[in-house]
This record gives C-alpha cells, structure tokens and sequence, in this order.
C-alpha cells in the first residue's frame, strides 16, 4: 500500500472511527484501525465488536492495499500532523509515514485476522430528519440505565409504526419518551438499540434538516452520514411495559418557565450533589414553586414563579433525575403534572410537544 493523504482529512478521520476501536481489549485487532487504499479513497475502520465505524476520505493512491495500524498511537501521531501532507506506505509487518523530512515506522498487524463486519443492505427502513433525530437521542440516552443487571434497559426502545417512531429510555427512577416523525419508512418493528451506540450517532449527526438514512437488518442498525458509516448491533430481548408506568390522572398540575425552574434545580444540587441520593425538595403552593436542598453543610432555597392547577403538595426529586430531563427540553413553558409524592410525576411542554419524561419521587419518612 502506498499513498498520500491531506492531514486534516486523516486527523478528522481518525478521531472519528477511533471512538469505536477498543484500547482495553485483549485483543490487539481490536485496539487497531483498519486502513484500506482503494479506487482513490483511504478508508478508515475500526470495531469493537459491537459497534462499528468507518469514514471514507479523497486520497492519491499510488499502490493499493489494506492493513491494520496500532489505533491509540496512529490516532496520537496524525493529530499532530494536520498542517501538511502525508505520505504512507506499508512494508512488510510495519507502515511508514513521512511528512516533510520526518519519518515514523509503526508495527503493524495482518488484515486477516480482522473481524468480518456485517455487510448491510444499501436500502433504508426509514428516514429521519437530522435535528429530529439528534433531539430524539439527547432526551432518550439520559435515561437509559448503565448496570447490567437488565441490558435490555441500557438500550432505547424503538417503535416504529407508519409514520411515526416513539423512542422510550428508563432505569427505573426515570422514563424518557419522544415522538418523531419519518419517511420512507418500509415496515413497523421494534428494536433497541444501546444507549452508547445512539450517543455516538448523535456526534455524527450535523444540527440541520438534511435527511439521515437508517438501515435495520439482520439485528443491526446502521446510519450513513456523508462519508461515514456507524453500525451497532441492537439488543435482544422484552423491553419493560412502558404503557403501564404511564400516570392518566394527576391530583396537581404546574406550569413553569424552563430555563428559570432548571437554573434553580441546578443551583439547589450543588449543595448535595455529592450526597448518595442527591435530595432537592419542591413545595408547590399557587404562584410559586420553593425549590430546597439541605443538610449538614447548609440550606439553599431557590423560589420560581408557576401557576397551580389543584392541590398544594410537598415532594422530593433526585436533583440530577430533574436537571437532566430540564436541561434537554428546548421550549420556554413546561408542565410539571403530579400524582402524589409517592407516585410518577411527568414534565411536558406546556403547550404540544414530542416528549414526556417521567421521573420518580424519593420516599421520604
């Protein structure tokens, strides 16, 4: 193998696909990136066995060819070297990299003993618009659990039904809910896909309404996004019921602005953010909701404004469980609607909105 490649084109490419490349793995394959000189492109591979990326760029190919490079280490090296052109060629078991009169000599392994990927279709089962589907990931991947004592529950569920996919996350202190709106969709399914898997995704993902393609075959989901590919494989298994968690009546309902109800949530967790259970409690009366957390070092008490609908009530939340949600949510009125302080309470926009987080009181003596 032997081309030249522009530094800036390595350097992006490299950071990209070395996400999914595994430094902790036993085997050596897995910790490398799998270069391939080909009809005029370089392209860039890596795998840890469950997800998978690889990103195509412009090269001058003077001898194909393919090998596997150390990952760690080649992605160190070629960030430094954005500013010039590079030239690499393979030798044997080791690749040569020269830019201006400097030379680096890696080891390298044989292609060989590289994993097969899975080889999908190029036809979607639906399109999603970018901005859409990188809202849907940010609000959903926050509640998505991270034990492995349930690994169906460190997924998203994906429901996918005519034109609309309803994406649901929850640990059980908190549920994520949110609709969107698809085309070219091909038939209904469900499938859940890794939390960390659709967080990658959302890096990938440009804050535009340019159509995103996503391809579910053969227990994979893919994503192509201009010159790169990510795939994952999804997770098998029976989701939890989430129909069943959902409230359908409320003893209370209080309508806040976002930003100010977030910013003293914020506030009011840093005096126990380092607390086991991270304790802030709201008193809702008619005009005002009392945000306060306390407790050996001190109080703070945060006051915001809101219109009550029904009872006064007294309940204490995980700080983080409410900033999280709080923090994602891009409208300016949210409704809190509360069943009783031992009961699921549900934030919504106070108008029509895609989404419902649902978050667990903490019991308290």
């Amino acid at each position: 193998m032997k081309l030249i490649v522009d530094g800036l084109d390595l350097a992006e490419a490299v950071a990209t696909v070395s996400r999914a490349a595994n430094a902790k793995t036993i085997n050596p394959v897995l910790e490398g990136i799998k270069l391939t000189a080909k009809d005029g492109t370089l392209k860039l591979a890596a795998t840890d066995l469950e997800i998978y990326l690889q990103k195509t760029v412009r090269a001058d190919i003077k001898q194909e060819g393919e090998v596997i490079v150390p990952g760690r280490l080649f992605s160190e090296y070629v960030r430094k070297l954005e500013k010039t052109q590079i030239n690499i060629t393979s030798e044997g078991e080791s690749v040569v990299i020269t830019h201006d009169d400097n030379v680096c000599n890696f080891q390298c392994l044989l292609t060989e003993e590289y994993p097969d990927i899975v080889s999908l279709s190029a036809k979607p089962h639906f399109s999603i618009r970018s901005d859409a589907f990188r809202d849907l990931i940010s609000k959903t991947v926050i509640s998505a659990a991270t034990d492995d004592s349930r690994p169906v529950l460190r997924g998203v569920l994906c429901e996918i039904e005519g034109e609309k996919l309803t994406a649901i996350a929850l640990d059980g202190f908190r549920l994520s809910k949110v609709e969107k709106t698809i085309a070219n969709h091909a038939d209904n399914t469900n499938i859940i896909i890794p939390a960390r898997s659709l967080d990658e995704v959302r890096k990938l993902l440009l804050d535009d309404n340019g159509e995103v393609n996503i391809i579910i075959e053969n227990k994979f989901f893919q994503v192509n996004v201009g010159n790169t590919i990510f795939a994952s494989r999804t997770i098998e298994g029976e989701f939890t019921n989430w129909r069943q968690i959902m409230p359908k009546t409320f003893v209370s309902e209080v309508v806040a602005e976002r930003s100010a109800f977030a910013e003293a949530v914020e506030r009011a967790g840093l005096l126990v953010r380092s607390d086991k259970i991270n304790l802030v409690t709201l008193k809702v009366a008619d005009k005002q909701i009392l945000v306060t957390s306390t407790n050996e070092i001190g109080k703070i008490n945060e006051k915001v404004n809101a219109s009550l609908t029904g009872k006064d009530i007294n309940i204490s939340f995980n700080a983080k469980y409410l900033y999280d949600a709080l923090k994602n949510i891009n409208v300016e009125f949210i409704k809190i609607s509360l069943t009783g302080i031992h009961s699921p309470s549900i934030i919504t926009s106070a108008k029509e909105g895609d989404f419902v987080f649902l978050v667990l009181p903490v019991r308290m003596n």
